[in-house]
């Protein structure tokens, strides 16, 4: 690197760096790589931390891409065929309920939403793309993890779980429980354990080899949900289910 090179450049050659070493890389490593002091690798990695890009792991001196600039990368890279093929199906659970439909991707180690649609007028839940759903309380997440081998569940559940509400689960076996009854009832519900108020139904969005990477949900304030019939909710969201993952599956495989 020369003199000349901007902050800016350094930034992205941090993010990149960062990029080819998912394990973690320490301050110095960095420094090395980018071709700068040990003091300004220092100044722009926590530059990098405050915004959500770069993240410390814990109890250790390595550093990770951010969970910030993992959103951005998952939106980037989230198959725009998967979110043009759910469109129809999210505004048709719109007009259906007049409630808040949404898609979500499952990374590996979360959840975020990546496509949503939003009744015209009046007050609403709004499930804003990007958003990194709680896999212990989000309706979506719980759909997916439902569908995970119990040993992923564990590891990613590991440490204290967050009580958004006094109603959100933070007990892992009473979890698992709950996780074994969305899979065997194909359903998760999300009753004021996230958003105070807010009640969420999310079903798994199944692969041909029966794979869970997805899942379709609908939100809205509960006082309003409650109104309309469970059974009526969950055939609409399995139809949309059923009707993505065809079209999934009838996809080339580069756009898939």
């Amino acid at each position: 690197m020369t003199e000349r090179t901007t902050p800016l450049e350094r930034y992205a050659r941090i993010l990149e760096v960062l990029v080819s070493c998912p394990k973690g890389i320490s301050l110095s490593q960095i420094a090395q790589s980018i071709g700068v002091q040990a003091s300004s690798a220092h100044r722009l990695v926590n530059a990098l931390g405050e915004i959500g890009f770069v993240d410390r792991l814990p109890d250790s001196k390595s550093y990770v891409l951010g969970a910030r600039m993992q959103r951005l990368c998952t939106l980037a890279v989230a198959p725009p065929s998967v979110i043009a093929m759910v469109e129809p199906e999210l505004f048709q659970i719109v007009r259906e309920f007049s409630e808040t439909a949404y898609l979500t991707q499952f990374t590996g180690t979360t959840v975020e939403s990546i496509a949503t649609a939003v009744p015209d007028g009046g007050e609403m839940a709004y499930v804003q793309p990007g958003r990194a759903m709680p896999l212990h309380a989000a309706a979506s997440a719980k759909a997916i993890l439902a569908h995970q081998s119990p040993d992923l569940v564990r590891e990613l559940l590991r440490g204290p779980l967050a009580p958004y509400t006094e109603k959100t689960m933070t007990d892992l076996q009473t979890i698992m429980k709950e996780l074994q009854t969305v899979r065997t009832e194909g359903i998760a519900i999300c009753d004021n354990e996230l958003d105070p108020g807010v009640l969420s139904y999310a079903v798994p969005v199944q692969g041909a080899d029966g794979t869970v990477k997805y899942a379709i949900g609908i939100s809205g304030f509960a006082q309003r949900m409650k109104t309309k019939p469970v059974a009526q909710i969950r055939a609409s969201l399995l139809r949309a289910s059923r009707s993505l993952a065809a079209k999934i599956q009838q996809a080339p495989p580069v756009i898939a």
